[in-house]
């Protein structure tokens, strides 16, 4: 069943998929600023750079994890008292049981924790110790593999994987707000810090987090979006800086009609355009690299996710500070063109508005 609305959410994503404008945008306008400053357009960022942002292959994402067999127990443990734990040891030990998803083997380890710990206080005659004994044995080592069963929920799950997975498009935009994906991305990095002090949830609050991760398209939107922007940004100040340093448009120092030109086309094609849509694409990256540095700080993460988290959220030598980086510095090279023209805001030349003839 769960299956089957996942591909159903699948092909309805599909059908509904918007048109590639983010990266539209900042295609038109490196072919204007080229064009201004007589050079060549820069090419669009090529899939291999895209392809750093590859997950590494699940079997380097995924914990061994000793199987504790407590199949036995059924036949020892009183059904009158502990109901819930004979119920929990049959489940697992079914055809269907034995072929538990990763995630739902995550929701099933709690439910068997808190129907031992509700099990334990009916065992106190001496005929039952030595049942006790071995529960409480077996819930501590359970309780001591949370973290390594919930880092392998998250790397087994093709939801998370292809939340993570960069997409062919940027985000949209006009795209809405994604609230119930960046929520339950969050509510993960929750469960994960608490664990094992405190039980995961249900199997079914789980699957609605992993659902909510499938049914989103803007988590790899958002990784195309940061390094198709990168690139155009890089791109775009590696013309305005070549151009400055070989044939300034102003070199009087004194507006020109070139000089004026690249102002029409700061503010209207910059400023008026691009700009409001890296503000977008920074105001839904935050939260979502908020919670990818949650995970990547649990203790006893597989070093090959850490390192993959480290690449699209790290404070230095990733996805999220190249990104931010690269506007820095076409910021930089914007001032130093404008400000050798006198254009600069804040200097005479400036008009806070584009002319009609912008490029």
């Amino acid at each position: 069943m769960r299956l089957l609305l996942l591909l159903g959410s699948l092909a309805w994503l599909t059908a509904c998929t918007p048109a590639n404008d983010g990266l539209a945008l900042q295609a038109d306008y490196l072919k204007r600023l080229a064009n201004v400053l007589e050079a060549d357009t820069p090419e669009p960022i090529a899939r291999e750079t895209l392809s750093r942002y590859r997950l590494p292959p699940r079997r380097e994402r995924l914990l061994d994890i000793p199987e504790l067999r407590i199949g036995l127990l059924d036949l020892l443990v009183d059904a009158r008292h502990c109901p819930a734990l004979q119920q929990q040891i049959s489940q697992r030990n079914s055809s269907l049981g034995k072929q538990l998803q990763a995630s739902q083997r995550l929701g099933y380890e709690g439910e068997l924790l808190r129907a031992i710990d509700a099990c334990l206080p009916y065992l106190q005659e001496e005929r039952s110790s030595s049942l006790r004994q071995s529960l409480q044995q077996i819930a501590a080592d359970k309780r001591r593999q949370l973290p390594a069963v919930f880092f392998n929920a998250l790397n087994a799950s093709p939801e998370f994987e292809g939340y993570l997975r960069f997409a062919d498009q940027a985000l949209p935009r006009d795209a809405g707000e994604d609230s119930t994906a960046l929520d339950a991305l969050r509510q993960l990095a929750v469960i994960g810090a608490a664990l094992p002090e405190q039980l995961p949830p249900p199997t079914s609050e789980l699957d609605g987090h992993f659902f909510a991760l499938y049914a989103s398209a803007q988590g790899g939107q958002l990784i195309t979006s940061l390094a198709s922007l990168t690139h155009s940004l890089e791109a775009g100040s590696a013309l305005l800086e070549q151009r400055q340093a070989s044939r300034p448009p102003c070199p009087l120092g004194q507006a020109t009609e070139r000089g004026r030109i690249l102002q029409n086309i700061f503010i209207k094609y910059y400023a008026g355009s691009l700009q409001p849509y890296m503000a977008q694409v920074h105001q839904r990256a935050q939260p979502w690299r908020e919670s990818l540095q949650a995970l990547q700080a649990l203790e006893g993460m597989p070093p090959a996710s850490q390192a993959y988290l480290q690449r699209l959220s790290g404070e230095t030598d990733s996805l999220w500070s190249d990104f931010n980086a690269a506007t820095a510095r076409h910021v930089r090279a914007w001032q130093t063109t404008l400000s050798s023209c006198g254009l600069a805001p804040g200097q005479s030349g400036w008009t806070g508005s584009a002319e009609s003839s912008a490029q």
